[in-house]
């Protein structure tokens, strides 16, 4: 990269974009938005205004551009394996929103493409590794204050929105992505099979998901719960739970002062992810640029994007089956170290 600022186009500005747009434009030091680009017109423009940006009207010519340096991709998921391969295809960059693809097959694909082009390209837009709860919690897992972990708990709680009916199979790769990442990286294991069980949304619809549990055995012997609500009935929730040997530690689920007053103690709950993870999303670009001009991405890689897809392929086939189901990986390439 050069010494000027890295201009990014960015791919999407639904709300994940915009609040991209947004971080990069006006927060983070060594980067500008050159481009926007959406399939609402009118959005993108909003954008590209409000960044100074320019809005372009074809994601493959926004990836091509030679004026672009960088590529930011917050479209729909079941675009997100294309773009990212067509970026790799162009040499440049990418920060790509959670799931990297929405089947392992693509997923195999991008890793086999950075494998190919002999360099590592690809950030995957999981934004918990830098957020300062988790981090924290992880500083205190490689302390050895709570000794080997044993069992990992992480909640994944969402507010219902409107009258939209998830899918069990959305529920895990779109939302439980981000919790099957969060494993793999505080507890240093990868997942050996997973079960599932959930409870529909709607009687008429047994694919559709209100709440899942899902049950996982670690190649360290450990033992994991994910949970998700698509209907918490409070607000939004994150939090992670894990067991040592020497002692137990959770994250902070709130960033809001606890309030003792007129005989009560409470505490305010964070309305949706834009709010909990602001600080996180800040990092994550900052972080990402940084690393860009000092010459690759050091965030969460294409292989932990992949990895994020195993277990959620797993849980899917457990989903079909109604038993537990192994992991399918290909072997780990020494590429990615």
């Amino acid at each position: 990269m050069s010494a000027d600022n890295l201009q990014v186009g960015i791919i999407g500005t639904g709300a994940i974009g915009g609040l991209h747009a947004h971080n990069l434009a006006l927060r983070t030091n060594g980067a500008n938005v050159a481009a926007v680009m959406d399939i609402d017109r009118e959005r993108a423009n909003a954008v590209a205004q409000a960044c100074g940006a320019r809005a372009v009207q074809d994601a493959a010519g926004l990836i091509a551009d030679p004026e672009i340096d960088a590529i930011l991709i917050a479209s729909p998921d079941a675009s997100h394996a294309e773009l990212s391969l067509a970026a790799i295809a162009a040499g440049k960059p990418v920060l790509c929103e959670k799931p990297l693809a929405t089947s392992l097959a693509d997923a195999e694909h991008i890793v086999n493409a950075e494998l190919a082009a002999g360099q590592c390209l690809v950030q995957v837009g999981f934004m918990r590794q830098v957020d300062p709860a988790h981090c924290d919690l992880q500083a205190l897992l490689l302390s050895g204050q709570l000794g080997a972990p044993l069992r990992f708990r992480g909640t994944h709680f969402n507010p219902r929105r409107g009258d939209t009916i998830i899918s069990i199979k959305d529920a895990i790769v779109n939302s439980l992505i981000h919790d099957m990442h969060s494993l793999r990286w505080l507890m240093g294991s990868e997942v050996q099979s997973a079960f599932v069980q959930w409870l529909p949304d709607r009687a008429d619809m047994p694919h559709s998901a209100r709440f899942a549990l899902a049950h996982l055995t670690l190649d360290n012997g450990g033992l994991a719960t994910l949970e998700w609500s698509g209907d918490s009935g409070y607000g939004y929730e994150v939090g992670v739970e894990i067991v040592g040997e020497l002692g137990t530690a959770q994250t902070h689920s709130h960033s809001s002062p606890a309030i003792r007053r007129a005989g009560r103690l409470s505490q305010a709950v964070t309305p949706d992810w834009q709010d909990r993870f602001a600080e996180a999303y800040q990092i994550e670009v900052q972080d990402w640029v940084d690393s860009l001009r000092q010459g690759a991405p050091t965030g969460p890689s294409a292989w932990d994007g992949y990895m994020s897809l195993v277990i959620a392929d797993a849980c899917l086939r457990s989903v079909d089956s109604g038993l537990p189901e192994p992991t399918r990986a290909m072997d780990h390439p020494a590429f990615y170290a």
